[in-house]
């Protein structure tokens, strides 16, 4: 029977029709994204279309980052597309800018609120939320980058901010992998008020708030964005509650969130900072990419502290390494107390060290099989050459001492206790370095990578770590792991590094007489002004998140009772560890400075102009190792194997610099008992001695590899 030909069309079209119905889900079709900045369009939601400003680097690949940008109050995702464009070249990120229309979006209720309720405050159907647009929108992206990516990162700058803030508390984001709101105007608090001051009523119950408080967010607060009179800041009795500046408000959020996840509840967000930066999405977006690219160290591995246990069984089972352990114990008694009588005897001030360095020098020569020189700056350095070729370790310990030229530093020993100043801190450190280095040249112990034996200038107070800075200004300095000895119980392992800075500022003014000369500018009032509004602002910073400390050290000037001073002098010293929230405190404290001058010299009457000098005392830079860091886990194994449980601590110590250019680097103890450091009546006990030059060589052997 002949079929007709219209029935074997229809076949035909009927068998394509169940060919492309049984074609994979994930195999749809999209316009590619062009390369550069483009505009596209979005319709792939309940909601309005959506003009979306992107760019997308040449270099771009499948699994590179994406980043939402959330434009501020005036829409303009073009600009906030062309602000993040050099970041998006740097960092090879695909940059994505949804712009939410005035025409659709008309009120901050329907953009930067999510769009959860309308204009009489019912609840909106989630699926015309301005949050629902993000992820069907990531989805349109990866398909016209042919990605890879299984999540996206979330950042949005004043209105966007507050967007990014809420989503975190509201939207469905199952792939949202890091979110940054920065310079919020005002937030949704996480408390019980009314929405959308407060996470209650009508919104009550949209997102558990042990979900939202485990997703990640990064509060990033300008500094300086501190204006009172900005007419996009929203000023209403609500808003005024959460702090007055927008700098203020977001410490008020954390500590909210704080309040209510309460220690039940694990709490993953945080508060970074953009220093000396107002209320603008171009300087502070630089400040966002760590936390956008998730740059956080992870949990300690597992795997490293088994693999640093392992090779120090290995290395212990060695009868050189063995007989090297046994001959620390044997020096103790006489050779080690010898040498550290000479040491201690020889007075070191910081910028003085010379003599000390050349008597260490001599005795690191003595021991043999070093190459022993003394650098431009005094830092005396012997190498130890190892058998094969990569970065070298450093073990270092400080000539210097906190104590003038002219004190006392005779040495009493009574029993196993020695006094004098200086003798534990750091005298016994250098010692512990010629035990490692007589231990190894007496049992010929080889190493595949050189081993730096190191005595540093510079390492206390107004040294300013000028020896460690001096190496590591060397572009051949070919050091990858520093091992520091200064103080601390035996267990105190310093594998953080605490920053300072420390300042002299000085007004200075014509002066005067106090009744006669009055509306003259005032130094002391100037100080007075500018301490006050530091220490108000800096208050926020050391509140919460990682130790951040601030002193107000030293107060000086003036004449007489009745004399308007010339000259008004404070000293400050600044902490932490967190390089960010020093640097935080530091911009703070100069913004204080400078608008106090202006304020004073804007307000005189007579006179001349008041000025202002500071005066740098000294910069010692923060830093960290990753948590799992070998070196790291390599002495936690050393210190465990001794016996002595190890703990991890931050401090400031010559481990400072090179930690913060991101060299491994730690800081361990110097063995024995110190009492009483940085003081006339300094001493130090010989107890368990050997604990500390055992571990350093246990370490720095671990470091450099045994040579098979």
């Amino acid at each position: 029977m002949r079929v007709p030909m219209t029935q074997c069309v229809a076949a035909f079209l009927t068998c394509l029709g169940v060919l492309f119905a049984t074609a994979p889900a994930n195999a749809k079709e999209c316009a590619p994204l062009a390369d550069g900045s483009s505009q596209i369009v979005f319709s792939g939601w309940s909601g309005p279309k959506l003009p979306v400003f992107v760019h997308k680097p040449r270099t771009a690949g499948a699994d590179s980052r994406i980043v939402f940008v959330m434009h501020g109050v005036q829409r303009d995702g073009d600009r906030y597309r062309d602000e993040w464009r050099d970041l998006a070249e740097k960092h090879n990120l695909i940059v994505v800018v949804p712009t939410f229309g005035r025409k659709d979006f008309p009120t901050t209720s329907s953009y930067n609120l999510g769009n959860i309720v309308d204009a009489k405050g019912r609840k909106t159907p989630k699926a015309k939320w301005s949050f629902s647009a993000i992820e069907p929108l990531f989805d349109d992206i990866v398909c016209r980058v042919s990605g890879n990516q299984r999540g996206y990162a979330l950042y949005g700058h004043s209105a966007g901010g507050q967007f990014v803030h809420r989503y975190v508390a509201f939207a469905d984001a199952p792939r949202m992998e890091a979110a940054v709101a920065a310079n919020s105007g005002w937030y949704t608090m996480p408390d019980n008020g009314a929405f959308p001051y407060g996470w209650g009523t009508d919104v009550a119950g949209l997102v558990l708030p042990a979900k939202a408080f485990q997703r990640p967010l990064t509060i990033l607060l300008g500094t300086e964005d501190i204006d009172r009179n900005d007419p996009n800041l929203r000023i209403n009795e609500e808003a005024d509650k959460q702090g007055q500046t927008r700098f203020e408000r977001g410490h008020g959020f954390l500590t909210a969130a704080r309040k209510q996840a309460g220690n039940a509840t694990p709490l993953n967000w945080k508060i970074a900072y953009a220093p000396e930066v107002g209320h603008d999405n171009g300087r502070m977006a630089p400040f966002a990419i760590p936390h956008l690219l998730g740059a956080a160290v992870s949990a300690p591995s597992l795997h490293v502290t088994v693999k640093a246990k392992t090779a120090l069984e290995e290395l212990r089972s060695r009868k050189d390494v063995t007989a090297a352990m046994a001959t620390i114990v044997e020096l103790e008694s006489d050779w080690a107390i010898q040498r550290l009588v000479e040491l201690t005897e020889i007075p070191a001030p910081p910028f003085e060290e010379e003599k000390r360095g050349l008597a260490f020098a001599r005795m690191l020569r003595d021991i043999g099989g070093l190459d022993v020189r003394i650098d431009e700056v005094g830092n005396v350095i012997a190498r130890r050459k190892g058998t094969g070729t990569g970065s070298a370790v450093m073990l270092a310990a400080h000539l210097d001492t906190v104590f003038a030229r002219d004190v006392d530093v005779t040495v009493k020993r009574d029993g196993d206790r020695f006094t004098a100043p200086g003798i534990g801190d750091n005298s016994r450190g250098l010692v512990s370095l010629l035990l490692v280095a007589r231990a190894l040249e007496r049992h010929a112990i080889k190493t595949e990578r050189d081993i730096l034996l190191v005595g540093t200038v510079g390492e206390e107070g107004t040294g300013d770590l000028r020896g460690m800075r001096h190496i590591f200004a060397q572009s051949d300095h070919a050091i990858g792991g520093v091992i520091a000895i200064d103080g601390g119980e035996m267990g105190r392992l310093i594998d953080t590094a605490v920053g300072s800075n420390r300042y002299r500022v000085k007004y200075k003014g014509p002066g005067g007489h106090s009744y006669g000369a009055f509306g003259t500018v005032n130094p002391h009032h100037a100080t007075a002004r500018a301490i006050a509004i530091f220490l108000d602002r800096a208050e926020h910073v050391a509140a919460s998140g990682t130790k951040a400390t601030y002193s107000i050290a030293l107060l000086e000037g003036g004449l007489g009772i009745n004399v308007i001073p010339t000259d008004s002098t404070f000293e400050i010293d600044l902490r932490s560890s967190d390089a960010n929230r020093l640097a935080a405190l530091d911009a703070i404290l100069r913004s204080a400075i400078d608008v106090t001058l202006a304020s004073e010299n804007a307000g005189k009457k007579q006179g001349g102009l008041l000025t202002v000098e500071i005066q740098n005392l000294g910069k010692r830079p923060a830093g960290s190792n990753a948590a799992d860091a070998p070196l790291v886990s390599n002495a936690e194994a050393a210190l465990s194997s001794l016996g002595i449980e190890p703990s991890r601590n931050a401090s400031s110590t010559d481990a400072n610099l090179p930690m913060s250019l991101g060299i491994p680097s730690i800081t361990i103890s110097r063995g024995g008992i110190s009492e009483r450091s940085h003081s006339n009546d300094e001493y130090w006990i010989a107890k368990d001695p050997h604990l500390g030059p055992q571990a350093a060589l246990l370490i720095s052997l671990l470091e450099a590899r045994v040579s098979k």
